[in-house]
């Protein structure tokens, strides 16, 4: 069993960061350094400086303590302390100790592979600063040693002419007076030097203060769960970034730790964790894809400030269950619900347009990537699949249009999308309905496979109440007999002979797959195997992976893939809340 220790935090696990910043460090504890990443880039582009702490030039071991505010660094020779400062700056201080930063060596050819350029350098501007650029990452960094002796050189390499040359991004410091203090601002534009000044004391009780009033917001859970529960909500805190470029409000990314960015489906299950903290945050949560939207109606895969926004794919239309959630818990006000009903109206049409190559009624997935569930088993008979989970997503959200429409006292447009949403839930009865469960099919050439292994074909489950019952019933009995571990439900039957304990989507538990189905039982009747999921969901984090990890082993519930995963943190906090706090165990 995990030991949780209250306000510790674990950040080989979950990123140290804070509201608004877009920096990061998390501990590796096998390489025994930190890392500092910068979350404007992503997929490795993130990862900015290598940091160890040494004495008279050798490594020191060490042992780290975090608390949501500030990280502590203790060895047999010395302390630090390190904390955040706006949303660009870090400030770490010595007591006897130093250390020794080293700026993660990038790469860029510009389109010629035989040819390489220049990639990071850096300067000593005076006694007390230093400047660096990373290019291929995209960032300016300027380090202020207000105290403290330091040493700017190396890695070496040699220059297309053959001279050796100093790229000048390795810092050492070392004490002055046994102590060290310095300050390093990464940004995306460069800035001019400016005065630092620093109270430390009264710079990271203003981050505790921060930290404390969204603490404050955390909706009550049990009293032997209230610790992994504020590691789960410091994790959603601290992934919040600054509004800036693509973000039109602030937006709590994926990860500050490699997945700096936000999905088109993710953000979805953050919007509906942080309803009951504070709804406005969590209505800009939902939008912040819809702010992006094209005028196809099509949404993005992904985007990130300053960097990309992925077009070529997207995520299926979950967000009319989501919103439809939001509505059942809060009151909206009406000028939000008629730009949701315009932004879900397009989606909608988009997906049913767009997305239906053969006309027959019944839109498909390209890929993997588009149903969210990127390597699915489904998809292993081909491209352009016509998977029953996006006909039921569409059909909750044209019920979630026709319910928005009735609120703004629209009747036509409320019985025109429940009409919609008789007719596409007919379609699916007739089209991807075996008898025994629903099947996937290509589109034009209506291939299928008769018996898919996959959990995407449970995933109409999500339709709840709307779902014919006899077909409710035989889901259920496959999800259970098939695809349930104590842990929740596998993305892969366990028997299938595809089956793989850690292939993304071909076996791990995963967050969102969980909750879809746990929201279509407990609206289908069945919230006794709701909360029964929910349960082993929750003790699976706290007690076997310690952390939210971006999926897990179905089997064993250890935890895979990237640690700190916000929709796996949300999903824990609706869980908990939903269903445990509601009636301890």
């Amino acid at each position: 069993m995990i030991l949780w220790k209250p306000n510790q935090i674990d950040i080989s696990k979950v990123p140290f960061s804070k509201y608004g910043s877009y920096i990061a460090l998390c501990h590796n504890p096998d390489k025994n350094y930190l890392t500092i990443h910068n979350a404007r880039r992503l997929f490795g582009e993130d990862l900015t400086f290598i940091l160890e702490f040494e004495k008279a030039g050798q490594t020191l071991e060490y042992s780290v303590e975090s608390t949501p505010y500030m990280i502590n660094i203790k060895s047999s020779s010395g302390n630090s302390r390190i904390y955040l400062r706006g949303d660009e700056s870090l400030t770490i201080e010595c007591v006897g100790i130093g250390f020794r930063l080293e700026m993660v060596q990038g790469k860029v050819s510009w389109g010629y592979e035989q040819e390489s350029y220049p990639v990071n350098y850096g300067i000593r501007e005076s006694d007390r600063r230093i400047k660096m650029i990373r290019v291929d990452a995209r960032l300016y960094v300027a380090i202020d040693v207000l105290l403290g002796n330091s040493k700017l050189k190396g890695p070496f390499e040699i220059s297309p002419g053959g001279q050796q040359r100093d790229c000048r991004t390795c810092l050492q410091v070392s004490p002055e007076n046994d102590k060290a203090l310095v300050n390093i601002e990464i940004s995306q534009l460069e800035t001019k030097p400016h005065p630092i000044k620093l109270d430390v004391e009264k710079d990271i009780a203003m981050v505790k203060q921060d930290w404390d009033k969204f603490l404050a917001k955390m909706p009550p859970v049990p009293a032997d769960r209230k610790d992994v529960a504020e590691m789960t909500w410091y994790n959603l805190w601290s992934s919040f970034v600054r509004a800036d470029d693509c973000y039109a409000y602030d937006a709590m990314l994926m990860s500050k730790n490699y997945m700096c960015s936000v999905w088109s489906w993710d953000h979805c299950f953050n919007a509906l964790a942080m309803a009951s903290a504070d709804l406005r945050i969590a209505i800009e949560q939902f939008l912040l894809p819809f702010e992006l939207q094209a005028d196809s109606g099509a949404l993005p895969d992904s985007f990130n400030p300053n960097n990309e926004i992925v077009w070529g794919v997207t995520k299926p239309p979950i967000h009319g269950w989501c919103f439809s959630l939001l509505m059942e818990r809060h009151e909206i006000e009406e000028n939000i619900l008629r730009k949701v009903f315009s932004h879900l109206e397009k989606w909608t049409n988009w997906w049913m347009g767009y997305r239906d190559s053969d006309g027959d009624g019944t839109p498909e997935y390209p890929q993997g990537c588009d149903g969210g569930g990127d390597n699915y088993t489904i998809f292993d008979i081909g491209y352009f699949l016509e998977a029953p989970d996006l006909s039921a997503f569409l059909v909750m959200q044209m019920k979630t249009l026709s319910k928005i429409a009735e609120k703004l006292r629209d009747s036509n447009a409320s019985e025109y999308w429940q009409e919609q949403a008789a007719i596409l839930l007919e379609k699916l009865y007739e089209h991807s309905w075996n008898g025994k469960k629903f099947v996937a099919k290509l589109s034009i050439s209506h291939e299928y496979d008769d018996n898919p292994t996959a959990l995407a074909v449970l995933l109409p489950i999500v339709l709840g109440e709307y779902l014919d019952k006899e077909k409710f019933d035989k889901l259920v009995a496959i999800l259970e007999q098939n695809f349930l571990t104590e842990h929740g439900p596998a993305t892969e039957a366990l028997n299938s002979p595809k089956y793989e304990s850690d292939s993304y989507w071909r076996g791990p538990i995963w967050a969102p797959s969980t909750y879809l189905i746990v929201d279509g039982l407990r609206r289908g009747g069945r919230s006794d195997l709701a909360r029964k999921i929910a349960v082993g969901f929750c003790d699976m984090i706290k007690n076997i992976a310690g952390g939210n990890y971006e999926n897990f082993d179905a089997v064993t519930g250890e935890g895979l893939r990237a640690p700190g995963y916000t929709w796996t943190a949300s999903v824990h906090m609706l869980l908990l809340t939903e269903f445990i706090a509601k009636e301890p165990i």
